[in-house]
């Protein structure tokens, strides 16, 4: 793949791939599942722009289709046209921690399941990031929402309560969500049609925030930078987030 030709987005927006049979699977999985191996390696070290992408092609480990092969390799052509696409560290950012959430609602084409995604910053500076199917299906977006905000909430614990024993100092931490329907879940804890069915598990949130633990803060869809950890973008969405998770800005 070394001499193809660069493509501007990871993923093709016109195709919605699912599960493939046995019949279509391709001769060698194991080329397809070396390639899925490879690019998450590159996205654990480096690359949370494809967070959601290669978490997505990786559903497909088991009976992976031709289809499903080209859809691998067009992440190697977006890599090739981005090589320059680097993480970057300022020293002279004040240090705060600035946690970012998303869902994007029954994206999964086989089991309508939603997919989680957060990316952190300290200082502007991002440090990790995580795109993850949910265990289970959601009945609406705020319930979505509200499950991310679960995954995310632990990290942020964990997170403060390093730096607070690297630092031997309170960081000044926040967590940003687009959704108010799931900041109002967590807020309050009163049981209605939204919440009664919701998994008691995912009520750590509100746990952590009732104690103090936990300051969540509204942000704009459009300025949410973990959008890009929970599905595929257009390139001009792309280009948009793409300097802010990389810290120029």
């Amino acid at each position: 793949m070394q001499d193809c030709h660069s493509v501007t987005t990871p993923i093709d927006l016109n195709h919605r791939l699912q599960m493939g049979s046995e019949k279509e699977q391709i001769a060698d999985p194991s080329y397809y599942q070396q390639i899925i191996g490879s690019l998450m390696y590159t996205v654990i070290a480096t690359r949370p722009d494809l967070a959601y992408t290669v978490t997505h092609l990786s559903q497909f480990n088991s009976c992976p289709t031709e289809i499903h092969l080209k859809a691998a390799k067009r992440v190697l052509r977006y890599l090739k046209g981005t090589r320059d696409w680097t993480l970057t560290f300022p020293y002279s950012n004040p240090i705060i921690l600035e946690g970012y959430c998303d869902a994007s609602y029954g994206n999964c084409n086989d089991t309508r399941r939603s997919f989680s995604g957060y990316l952190f910053q300290l200082g502007k500076s991002t440090i990790c990031w995580r795109s993850r199917k949910q265990p289970t299906v959601a009945t609406s977006t705020p319930e979505a929402e509200y499950m991310a905000l679960c995954l995310v909430t632990k990290q942020f614990v964990w997170l403060q309560s390093a730096l607070n024993e690297l630092l031997s100092l309170e960081v000044p931490a926040a967590l940003f969500t687009d959704n108010t329907g799931a900041i109002d879940i967590a807020s309050k804890a009163k049981i209605n049609d939204r919440t009664k069915h919701i998994d008691i598990q995912y009520h750590y949130v509100r746990e952590q925030v009732m104690a103090g633990n936990v300051t969540l803060l509204h942000i704009d869809g459009t300025e949410n930078i973990a959008d890009i950890c929970t599905k595929g973008l257009p390139r001009p969405r792309i280009n948009y987030l793409s300097p802010r998770i990389k810290g120029n800005k």
